[in-house]
């Protein structure tokens, strides 16, 4: 594997994990329905690092997002490139795809989680009937497995695109050389006329000169 590779995958790999991390964090963080009290007027929350974590993970993800759609190019619509066979190129069309896909259904997650962890919104209905809204179980956790599911297939995807081509298992020859094609080059063989004469070639017949002949 190139140095490229290698650098691209790790930078992109680390933020994509710490989007993972600070998302579950965030999850255990939140503000639950038990820590908020009421005076009377309105809730109580307490103070949680889950929306500051929330925007950070969001922030991750996007940014090991653009780093490997920059460094992937734009497969969806460019040639193939150096791909080594249609069936790589299709596993990354599809894995680019699912990898866009999970970080926009990541990012809706960690913003939802985010603003609603912090919204400190309180709705009074008469005298007794009073709700305070916190961040249902499970929002910022769903932003880091969608966050972990778009870093594996975008990397994924990235290492495919970087394959070279491979040999497909026919020989290849150059131009002008004498086994091209499999078809053997040479001179042709000198053709011999056999005779009777224990199996010696027979040559070229040669008759000597005939001269003026007596006749008795």
């Amino acid at each position: 594997m190139e140095p490229k590779v290698v650098v691209i995958s790790v930078v992109a790999g680390f933020l994509g994990l710490l989007a993972v991390i600070l998302g579950f964090v965030a999850e255990v963080t939140r503000i639950k329905m038990d820590q908020v009290l009421f005076d009377g007027l309105n809730c109580i929350y307490p103070s949680s690092p889950a929306t500051a974590l929330g925007i950070v993970a969001l922030l991750a993800i996007i940014l090991s997002q653009i780093i490997i759609t920059v460094a992937t190019g734009c497969i969806c619509c460019c040639k193939r490139g150096s791909l080594p066979t249609t069936s790589n190129w299709t596993a990354a069309q599809a894995c680019f795809s699912f990898s866009w896909f999970s970080v926009v259904i990541a990012a809706i997650l960690l913003v939802l989680g985010s603003a609603y962890n912090n919204s400190q919104q309180t709705t009074i209905q008469g005298d007794s009937y009073f709700q305070c809204y916190v961040v249902k179980p499970g929002i910022f956790a769903g932003g880091a497995i969608m966050s972990l599911a778009s870093v594996v297939c975008g990397l994924f995807a990235y290492i495919l695109t970087q394959g070279k081509n491979s040999p497909t298992g026919q020989p290849q020859f150059q131009a002008g050389s004498p086994n091209q094609a499999g078809i053997a080059m040479g001179q042709p063989q000198p053709q011999y006329q056999w005779g009777n004469q224990g199996g010696v070639p027979a040559g070229p017949t040669k008759f000597p000169p005939q001269g003026p002949q007596e006749h008795v």
